[in-house]
């Protein structure tokens, strides 16, 4: 009988244990939000193998610095992934219907801040770019892009007529055309090229004829060739020139490019090892930046930076389902802003480390460091979370 009795308590107990764990896993769930796991996954695997790459790319730029830290760059891009990571979570749970009321006026900040970059940003290596703000540098631009996801989908959203009006186009060109002369100002002429790349994408998927963007397609074609015939202004011309043959002038113009493929190159299929890249003792100007890809590639080898696009192509087929599956036109507008905006940016980067374009201050999503390019691309991704997230519970 007390045999009987003690498999009974068992069986109690075994019973409470799973539901406990149920209770646990719906609470989790709930945490969670509901939304694409896959993709909190991936973001959050990225940005801490960023943190590792940083402090790998960054140490001997901090020994060599005046005040020597070794951990400088790791605890930095560590509180911005966390920091980040929060506001990601933030916006995931931010219902995206509200931006509706909110387009127009995040559109108008970003304008602001651009302008305030002008007036009292901070300049380095004749580029003013940034606002100092309790020690941490922020840049406009990066937010810009983020901004003109949410404004150019909303407008679009509230009146699908927008797109074949010409009211509706005037307003858009001219937004686009505003933040693209403020920030080329700066001068950052890779970042405005993004940001026009990102609404036109967005005007594409929502029925723009293509017949409108010749305009802006002739513009481009007659400004670069300007840029090439009469060599102004000369800053472009020799970043547009010096891709080609970065060996002709690797003292010069092509010094930073032509570093980077030496790194790959050293690299290999396996790599040198973590931390052992040679690049990045002061040869590679700022590894920890821009192209840190170059890093990456001597360190971990051509096998290690397969790896690296694989995750990325995994992340962005997860954000293009996210924009397929969405529950209305604004959710379809908004993830798909976020998918161009993640694989512009990488293919731009790629591009530039391996000399197949003019190079370019477009940062390594999530790998780079940058608390500023961290921040809104997480934000981004709080975002298309969001959005995930709705259609769930329109499913349900």
């Amino acid at each position: 009988m007390s045999q009987g009795n003690a498999e009974v308590n068992k069986t109690g107990r075994a019973g409470r244990i799973v539901g406990e764990a149920k209770s646990f896993g719906t609470g989790l769930g709930r945490v969670i939000g509901g939304y694409d796991f896959g993709v909190v996954v991936i973001v959050l695997l990225l940005s801490l193998f960023g943190v590792a790459m940083v402090f790998s790319a960054g140490y001997y730029q901090t020994i060599n610095s005046s005040n020597p830290d070794p951990t400088y760059y790791l605890f930095r891009q560590l509180f911005f992934v966390l920091t980040g990571f929060f506001i990601m979570l933030v916006v995931a749970n931010f219902d995206y219907h509200y931006y509706m009321k909110f387009g127009n006026i995040i559109m108008a900040a970003s304008v602001l801040l651009l302008i305030l970059v002008m007036l009292i940003g901070t300049s380095v290596n004749n580029a003013q770019r940034w606002i100092s703000i309790f020690g941490i540098r922020i840049t406009p631009s990066e937010f810009s892009k983020v901004a003109m996801i949410v404004f150019t989908s909303v407008f679009l959203a509230k009146d699908p007529d927008n797109i074949r009006s010409l009211r509706g186009l005037g307003v858009l060109f001219a937004v686009m055309l505003v933040h693209f002369g403020l920030i080329v100002k700066q001068p950052n002429l890779s970042t405005a090229i993004v940001i026009v790349a990102i609404m036109g994408a967005i005007m594409l998927v929502a029925g723009l004829n293509l017949l409108f963007l010749a305009a802006p397609a002739a513009a481009g074609v007659a400004g670069y060739f300007y840029i090439i015939t009469a060599k102004t202004p000369y800053h472009w011309y020799r970043r547009i020139t010096s891709f080609m043959d970065p060996f002709a002038d690797r003292q010069g113009d092509g010094y930073q490019v032509s570093q980077g493929l030496i790194a790959l190159g050293n690299g290999g299929l396996k790599g040198l090892g973590f931390g052992r890249s040679v690049a990045k003792n002061l040869y590679l100007p700022e590894p920890q930046n821009d192209f840190i890809l170059a890093v990456l590639g001597e360190e971990l080898g051509y096998i290690g930076f397969v790896i690296l696009m694989l995750v990325y192509i995994i992340l962005l087929f997860r954000l293009i389902m996210v924009a397929l599956r969405a529950p209305d036109k604004l959710g379809f507008y908004l993830a798909t802003g976020v998918a161009v905006m993640l694989g512009l940016q990488v293919v731009i980067n790629v591009a530039v480390v391996t000399s197949s374009m003019p190079a370019t201050g477009i940062t390594l999503p999530f790998i780079s460091y940058g608390g500023t390019s961290i921040w809104s691309f997480m934000i981004a991704m709080g975002i298309a979370l969001n959005v995930s997230k709705r259609r769930k519970a329109v499913r349900r």
